[in-house]
This record gives C-alpha cells, sequence and structure tokens, in this order.
C-alpha cells in the first residue's frame, strides 16, 4: 500500500498496517475515490483491524486528509527544496550545502575563477585546507615519511609552499620572470589572498591567481616525483 503517494511513507511510518495490506504496490489513485467532494479511502488488507491497530489508520487517514490531491491531475513526485520544481543533482548539492555549510567563501570563489586546469584547482583548494598528505599530516595517521625536498624542518603545509628553500627559489624564479617584488606568507591562505594586483581587472586578477596555482600545484607534483619516483 502507498500511504500518501509515498510506499516509503507506509513501511516506514505505519510498518504493521503495511504489512496487512494487500496492495503495497497499489498508485494513490487506486485507494481513493472522489464522492461528493470528498476523497474517501478504500485500505485494502487481508484481515479486518484489531482494536489496538484503529489509531492506526485514524492517524493514517488524518495525515492522508491532511494532503492536497486534485481528482484531474496524475500523480508525480515533485522536488520540495526552495526554488526548484523538478529534481536535479546541482538542486541536491545546492540545498545540502546551503543546510551544511552555508555560502561559499569569498576565498573559494577567487579560487574558482582562476584560469587553471581543475587538476591544479582542486590540488591548491587542498592546500589552502590542508588536506594534502604532507608529512605532518601523514604522522597524525601513522604514516612516517622523510622530508622530502629539503629535509631540514618538519614538512608542512606552511613550510613546504612557502618557507621551504626550494619552495623559495621557485617562487624567486617567478617574481624574476614577472618583473615584480613579493613578500611570502607562509600561510597558503594568506599566501593566496594577498597574490593580487591592485588597480586591475577582475579578469587580470583571475589569470595572476592562476600563476599561484601554477606554481602550488607544481611544487607538489614535484614534490610526490622526488617522494615516490626519486627524480629531480
Amino acid at each position: 500500500m502507498v500511504f500518501s503517494g509515498m510506499l516509503v511513507m507506509g513501511r516506514v511510518v505505519f510498518p504493521r498496517l503495511f504489512s496487512l495490506s494487500l496492495a503495497k504496490d497499489a498508485k494513490v489513485v487506486e485507494l481513493r475515490n472522489w464522492i461528493d467532494g470528498v476523497w474517501v479511502w478504500h485500505f485494502v488488507l487481508r484481515r479486518s483491524f484489531f482494536e489496538w491497530k484503529k489509531p492506526l489508520e485514524e492517524q493514517l487517514v488524518q495525515l492522508l486528509q491532511g494532503t492536497k490531491l486534485e481528482p484531474r491531475k496524475e500523480d508525480c513526485w515533485i522536488w520540495k527544496a526552495e526554488g526548484f520544481q523538478t529534481f536535479t543533482v546541482n538542486s541536491a548539492y545546492v540545498q545540502v550545502r546551503k543546510d551544511t555549510v552555508g555560502e561559499v567563501p569569498p576565498v573559494y570563489s577567487k579560487l574558482w575563477r582562476c584560469k587553471a586546469l581543475p587538476s591544479a584547482l582542486l590540488t591548491s583548494w587542498r592546500v589552502i585546507e590542508n588536506k594534502v598528505a604532507t608529512k605532518v599530516n601523514l604522522e597524525r595517521r601513522g604514516v612516517v615519511i622523510e622530508n622530502p625536498l629539503c629535509g631540514m624542518v618538519e614538512e608542512s603545509s606552511n613550510h613546504l609552499f612557502s618557507v621551504c628553500d626550494f619552495a623559495w627559489r621557485v617562487w624567486c624564479l617567478y617574481f624574476k620572470w614577472l618583473g615584480v617584488s613579493f613578500v611570502i606568507h607562509k600561510d597558503p591562505l594568506a599566501n593566496f589572498l594577498q597574490f593580487r594586483l591592485n588597480q586591475v581587472s577582475n579578469s587580470v586578477n583571475d589569470v595572476w591567481g592562476a600563476i599561484w596555482v601554477g606554481v602550488v600545484s607544481g611544487i607538489w607534483n614535484h614534490r610526490n616525483c622526488v617522494s615516490f619516483d626519486r627524480g629531480w
């Protein structure tokens, strides 16, 4: 029996009534008739109710009466997420994001606008979130590795992408190529936020941000090459 047009409703909310039903796969239209301007429900059961089950039937009828049904419209599923009439993966994603984390932080809006490969953007996002498998993060999971680049300090995201001698030389080469002077912040998030140009359009800064994404993803790829392939 499909209660209120939903098979799940019958199974979960009224499991005892559902077990007695002889029409578990029936549609809503097959279980009610429009008589004198009201819906009259007919539940097909394999035996009559015991006295203790009548309150369940009353609860079910009360629930159904509170549901708006129109006699000349076909049964259908409705996605009730705000602003959507039909279900899409994007609408479900928007709903989940709204219920969990709210609006996307501005830093990520700036990151996703950068003109870079998706794989590089994903790596940069993981760096900002400190989700990359650096030595410090791996040791928290019981995995011990050597520092693959400089070997001087424990490898954290702050050290690997800013303070490490190898990373610093890479940044200096890029700044020399760009013809600018710059101060590198050790925190990747602060580093990305300050990697902007003044008095230029957003599109120019999106390209400028792609340089940051390229450097960070390049350092990470080289680090993995040294760690696992022993290459320089």
